[in-house]
């Protein structure tokens, strides 16, 4: 009976996956960009990020990403940085869009299998994650409308004038 509930609880723990939320630290690993390299978070150490999940199907998703690729472009790729992860779309498919975004600048990866989406809790698109410099999860937005883009710009431009060294001096005390 011990082993049943033993490799029962194993199995259910193999699939359940904790919600990324406000303040935690979120998985590093966000897939392959266009030249096949490997995109971590812990290389964006000391910009804001923006993380957001999509499909070619879902409209909102769409007008969200020109929005992003804009405010990464006036803000500084230095500063912010977008990456927008490909929600389980067929291969050939993620190829084509690659290819018609191919002069966007923000950082375009694959979840195929859904296994980076998995890990970030997202079950719905549009999901988005705005991380600071320190690593760490600031806001979540899932969905997308035009009246959320103005908070969504108050925040990063909150999370871009914050002085984080000082930030981490008062939190240390």
């Amino acid at each position: 009976m011990k082993l049943f509930i033993i490799c029962a609880l194993l199995f259910a723990s193999s699939f359940s996956f904790a919600d990324v939320e406000v303040g935690d630290v979120p998985p590093s690993y966000l897939g392959k960009n266009r030249n096949g390299d490997k995109v971590h978070l812990r290389e964006m150490t000391g910009k804001v990020v923006v993380a957001t999940f999509w499909a070619s199907w879902c409209p909102p998703c769409l007008k969200e990403l020109p929005i992003l690729e804009s405010i990464q472009r006036q803000i500084g790729k230095d500063k912010l940085e977008v990456v927008a992860i490909n929600y389980q779309e067929d291969k050939k498919v993620f190829r084509k869009l690659k290819s018609q975004m191919k002069k966007m600048e923000i950082t375009i990866t694959h979840d195929a299998r859904g296994t980076i989406s998995k890990r970030f809790g997202v079950d719905s698109l549009p999901h988005m994650f705005i991380i600071d410099p320190r690593g760490k999860v600031a806001k979540v937005h899932i969905g997308y409308g035009e009246s959320s883009q103005q908070k969504i710009v108050d925040e990063l431009n909150e999370l871009l004038t914050t002085d984080w060294a000082v930030k981490e001096e008062a939190t240390s005390e």
